[in-house]
């Protein structure tokens, strides 16, 4: 039997794919020695929210689905109750030729939409008449005009993208980024089909639909408590430079030039950080990583007197296309989504900016990209008044991009790692972008390491 000291499972990361990864495996055996290795003082990575003057500024994530029941039943484990979205949230908005407009959610609404021209229209609605599957890997709007013509395509595709990974639709990889719609084509043929059936067998199983879900005092919540559970087993303000095979496992140097051993170790860093840390041991599974960009993006959280917002906020918030004066990538109305995100009276909106078709917006000072925020708001939403609050933070390789390739490129990585048994990576780059993503993967490298007896 392994000694409780090389039995130890190191995980490199703690944001919530680290954290997460901890808390499977000791729902799959109590007694599995973990150490969680964070470089910075406050673990959680971009799982963060800023509590301030009444005001509640999530930095990254705003919350996750309820359609996947990975997260909701984590935060039930660990006591937690979460809160659904206002229904008022369902609405969504994009700001196109200098106004914003409500984004059709049922085919009525889409047939009466002005975001389209009528021959953009008739060409959408023929979809379940001639749309065919593709095995071929392709862009998000290459999918969408293939499918619904070039009219949708443009007029969606960006926009679509942009709310979740800030990146370029013709160059992610609608099979990696949207796998589900892919599977409902490979179904059906035509997306529209699969997607009245898909409606129908939810219906008919009594599933409900899916609500945005955070928790009373923002997303953070579900860290803090996972943080609380592996108080004893965390290593804060120290990271991971090098990472070595011994004779009874690993060794991992950390930066202050202390070492700890383990048998098995878990990367939950990004692709970036992981390809160095892998370098000696997996270099195929290094270079790969490489190949995994990333965004850089800016989120500002700005509270303003609710007199001085001129619209209803009925809604989650908005995107921008390019080619708008709006330089922003969106705007989401934070305290229309969840109330208790400002104090009564107030209102709490949450700008995205820079992304990858706006690399130079993340070179602003924080007063340049304030002055650039305020003039979109401005033209956007009428707002003329100063902010009674700012939160402003700017994520330097924020988000990953999962350009075209992405699945045969982690598949690479992962056969590449099957050399080292006992060597895992899990988190965002890999499967899925959202907290319910990076659950799930937690779950999936759990299994893996318990299986192979690291959590015996």
């Amino acid at each position: 039997m392994l000694s409780s000291m090389t039995a130890r499972t190191l995980i490199v990361g703690g944001g919530i794919s680290g954290l997460a990864t901890a808390f499977f495996l000791k729902q799959h055996n109590p007694e599995t020695p973990v150490s969680i290795i964070e470089k910075n003082p406050q673990v959680g990575g971009k799982v963060r929210s800023v509590q301030r003057d009444g005001f509640t500024v999530d930095w990254g994530a705003n919350g996750f689905l309820s359609n996947v029941p990975d997260t909701l039943e984590l935060a039930h484990a660990l006591g937690l109750t979460p809160q659904a979205a206002s229904p008022a949230a369902k609405n969504r908005y994009l700001f196109k030729h200098g106004r914003l407009r409500a984004v059709p959610t049922s085919p009525p609404a889409f047939l009466s939409s002005d975001l389209l021209s009528p021959v953009a229209k008739a060409r959408a609605a023929l979809e379940p008449l001639i749309g065919k599957a593709s095995q071929h890997d392709e862009s998000v709007h290459t999918f969408m005009q293939r499918h619904f013509g070039t009219g949708v395509a443009n007029a969606f595709a960006q926009a679509l993208v942009l709310g979740i990974t800030a990146g370029d639709a013709k160059k992610l990889s609608m099979n990696a980024l949207f796998p589900r719609l892919k599977q409902l084509e490979l179904a059906h043929g035509s997306v529209v089909r699969g997607m009245i059936q898909s409606q129908r067998a939810a219906k008919q199983s009594g599933q409900a639909g899916s609500r945005l879900m955070s928790f009373e005092g923002g997303v953070q919540r579900l860290v803090d408590a996972l943080e609380n559970r592996f108080q004893n087993e965390l290593v804060q303000g120290d990271g991971a430079v090098r990472l070595q095979k011994t004779a009874e496992g690993f060794a991992l140097t950390l930066s202050s030039g202390r070492v700890l051993t383990g048998s098995r170790v878990v990367l939950a860093t990004p692709a970036f950080v992981s390809a160095e840390l892998l370098q000696e041991l997996a270099p195929d599974a290094a270079d790969l990583l490489r190949q995994i960009v990333y965004a850089d993006v800016s989120v500002l959280g700005l509270g303003y007197a609710r007199v001085d917002v001129p619209l209803a906020l009925d809604g989650f918030g908005f995107l921008v296309p390019r080619g708008e004066r709006v330089r922003s990538l969106g705007v989401l109305w934070s305290s229309s989504i969840f109330p208790d995100q400002a104090p009564d009276n107030q209102v709490l909106l949450r700008v995205i900016a820079g992304g990858m078709l706006d690399p130079e917006f993340a070179l602003l000072s924080e007063q340049e990209a304030l002055d650039v925020v305020r003039r979109d708001l401005r033209l956007s939403m009428g707002i003329t008044a100063e902010p009674v609050f700012v939160e402003y933070v700017n994520w330097r390789q924020g988000i990953p991009q999962y350009t075209l390739g992405h699945a045969p490129r982690v598949e690479a990585i992962l056969a590449a790692l099957q050399q080292q048994p006992d060597l895992h990576v899990v988190g965002n780059a890999f499967h899925g972008v959202g907290v319910n993503d990076c659950v799930r993967d937690a779950k999936r490298v759990a299994t893996e390491v318990t299986h192979s007896g690291g959590g015996a």
